[in-house]
Order: structure tokens, then C-alpha cells, then sequence
């Protein structure tokens, strides 16, 4: 006789597998009454759960994982902050990059049944909880780091006053008409930082789309703009810096005077984006820190399971330099 499985408990109790693992594990979600009856269901057909489940849910590996999508000049910096606290609290990192979307629920399942890790950590800026529903099903301690998660503990970023500061700088408190440059999947998703922006400059509609945050898409924008907004003496590059790089570059080229005639900024702080010529004026984004509160809420939700979920915000920080 096969041995029985967490969803063939959860179907003769008429619930989900991910309330039946909460119910099992002792965890907070379910009612009493629902708990009492999944685990009645569990003894009587023989369910116990995995070794290997046990450790994950136990939290005894000593192993975190750090997973995440962002591109290769965030990864790193956050990726510190993670490691800097970790260390400090005896734990240990398996560290990959997610795979895409489509794969991501096999992703996580796996995960799950090997049971290598006590908890992982995920910088997840663009995505949203209905990716990530096996880490919810199956109880699976989960820190979100970029956004606000309804699921999971989270540390997000807060870029009002950082874009109120840029706003000003740019429309020299609103006599100049700026430009937007942003990513054609920025403007499809109607991201938040897009629509933060378009909120606090209503009367600025004009908007470049380009693919992706790349030098390349600078040098496309630029010609853009001075095709059709000529009369546009600023732009915020919100795409991303790597967009304000090639900007700069294509400024030079046609004799433009930055920040005299044209006035640039970028989004992100990137490293190099203090060595171009004129250093890029940018909002920063505290990644390191993020990656150190990440880590902190991974460990606080490991030795207090039952708490409440927690949420923890980060202010961006306009970075004026001379481009703007």
C-alpha cells in the first residue's frame, strides 16, 4: 500500500494542500477546528510528513536561499547585504539566479521536496505573489525584498520623496517640460515607478518606449526626442541609468550641452554612473541594506514562526550630480 501524501490528506479534509501543511506544521492560517480535523484526517490514513519536509519546515539546515532575477549590476550589491547578515546569524547560502516565469512553480516545488533549505529569500521586484503560490501552499518561510508582498514578510522601496526631489530638479520647479524615457515592459505593466512619476508631472506627456534598459536605447531616445519633442530641455531616464549612459554619449556626439541645453537623469546609481562625463544625476536605491533587512526578516520569521506577517520600507535617494 502506497503511503499517503500531503494532498491526498488535503483532499479527504476539502482543503488546499498548502492549508493542510499549515494545519500539520502548526502554523497560523487555518482555524482550530479545520486544524483539529486535518490532523484527525492525517492520523488515520498513516500520513507523516517527509524527512526531508520536516527540515525544511523545522529550520535546522542551516541553509538560506537567495534567488533572484535583477539585473547583473543590482545583483551583487544586494546580494552582500544578504550575505552580511546571514553570516552573522551562522547561516549558510545557496545562491542561483530564478528561472523564468513559466517554470518558476517546478522551480519551487522541487525546492520544497529536496527540504535543503530552512527559508528563502527572493529579490523580486517586478513580480507578484500568484508566481510564488507553492511557497505559500506549502508553507515555506519567505522574505520578498523589492515590492510588498500580501503573502510573505517584505522589505520594499518607497521612491516618492526621492522623485519629488528629481522633479523639481528637473522641471526647475516646473518652468522646463521634461521627457520620460522608460522600457516597453515598464509602460505594459504600468509599473509603479512610471506611474509615481506621471503622477507628480501630469503636464509632461511626452514619453519615450524603448526595449530595455541598455546605452543603445540612450542613443535611440535621444534622436527621438529631438525629432519629436524639440522643445523638451530635460529628460529622466526612468528606465534605468544604462539608458542615461548612452544618452550622455549621443549628447556629446551632437555638440549638446549637458546639463546646459539638455538636462539628464537616470534611475538606479549604478557604479560607473559617477564616471561618466557629466556624472550622472540618479536615484539611489539602498540595495545593500535591502539585502541586510531581507536576511534580518528570514531569521526573525525562522525563530518566531506564529508572528504576524512584517513588512519593512526603504526611502530611495535622489543622487545630485552634474548632468542634471
Amino acid at each position: 500500500m502506497s503511503r499517503a501524501k500531503l494532498s491526498d490528506v488535503a483532499a479527504r479534509a476539502g482543503v488546499s494542500s498548502g492549508a493542510a501543511s499549515l494545519a500539520l506544521n502548526g502554523k497560523p492560517g487555518v482555524s482550530a477546528k479545520t486544524r483539529e480535523e486535518i490532523r484527525r484526517i492525517a492520523r488515520e490514513m498513516g500520513y507523516s510528513a517527509s524527512p526531508t519536509a520536516k527540515a525544511l519546515v523545522g529550520g535546522n539546515t542551516g541553509m538560506w536561499g537567495a534567488f533572484t532575477e535583477s539585473e547583473p549590476d543590482i545583483w551583487p550589491t544586494w546580494l552582500q547585504g544578504v550575505m552580511t547578515h546571514a553570516q552573522a546569524a551562522g547561516a549558510r547560502l545557496v545562491v542561483q539566479k530564478l528561472p523564468t516565469r513559466e517554470r518558476r512553480s517546478d522551480f519551487f516545488r522541487t525546492l520544497a521536496s529536496e527540504g535543503h533549505l530552512d527559508g528563502v529569500i527572493l529579490l523580486d521586484m517586478a513580480g507578484e505573489d500568484n508566481t510564488l503560490r507553492p511557497l505559500w501552499e506549502l508553507g515555506i518561510p519567505t522574505v520578498i525584498a523589492g515590492r510588498r508582498s500580501h503573502w510573505f514578510d517584505c522589505v520594499e522601496i518607497h521612491e516618492r520623496f526621492a522623485q519629488e526631489q528629481l522633479h523639481q530638479l528637473l522641471t526647475l520647479d516646473g518652468k522646463r517640460p521634461v521627457a520620460v524615457v522608460a522600457t516597453r515592459a515598464q509602460v505594459n505593466q504600468d509599473a509603479q515607478r512610471l506611474s509615481l512619476w506621471a503622477s507628480l508631472s501630469p503636464e509632461n506627456k511626452d514619453t519615450v518606449v524603448v526595449g530595455e534598459d541598455a546605452p543603445e536605447s540612450g542613443v535611440q531616445a535621444l534622436n527621438q526626442i529631438r525629432k519629436q519633442y524639440p522643445d523638451v530641455q530635460a529628460v529622466f531616464c526612468l528606465a534605468g541609468d544604462r539608458t542615461a549612459w548612452g544618452m550622455l554619449r549621443e549628447a556629446r556626439l551632437h555638440s549638446i550641452s549637458v546639463p546646459g541645453e539638455l538636462a539628464i537623469a537616470g534611475w538606479g546609481d549604478l557604479p560607473h554612473s559617477s564616471w561618466t562625463d557629466p556624472e550622472l544625476t540618479t536615484i539611489h536605491i539602498p540595495w545593500e541594506e535591502m539585502g541586510i533587512r531581507a536576511a534580518w526578516l528570514l531569521q526573525k520569521r525562522l525563530a518566531h514562526p506564529d508572528e504576524a506577517r512584517l513588512h519593512r520600507s526603504l526611502d530611495a535617494k535622489m543622487i545630485s550630480r552634474r548632468s542634471g
